[in-house]
């Protein structure tokens, strides 16, 4: 029998905004599936980020919590840091050091 994976990590590029979101929630909710211990979301990559792509990762976030598990994020120095930060939710996450 086979558990669940430890981690897995979801990597986004390019804009997280409304025109982009469906295809990031369906790839968050495929590696959901997996059911792993910890989802690592890669914002580092990111060129842009509006209040749809936050509420994406706070969605993720919360399902994480409710089922016992954890997210953390990727953020490197660019972009999705400092709109994290602005909003002051460095501190709901684990953010790991990027790439």
């Amino acid at each position: 029998m086979t558990g669940s994976p430890p981690t897995v990590e979801v990597v986004l590029t390019g804009e997280l905004d409304i025109s982009t979101y469906e295809d990031a929630r369906r790839r968050l909710e495929d590696a959901e599936r997996a059911c792993p211990d910890l989802l690592v979301v890669d914002l580092a990559g990111l060129r842009f980020v509006d209040s749809s792509g936050v509420r994406l990762i706070l969605s993720a976030d919360d399902r994480a919590r409710q089922a016992g598990r954890r997210v953390a994020l990727r953020l490197g120095d660019g972009i999705a840091r400092r709109v994290f930060a602005a909003l002051g939710l460095l501190d709901r996450f684990q953010v790991l050091d990027a790439r």
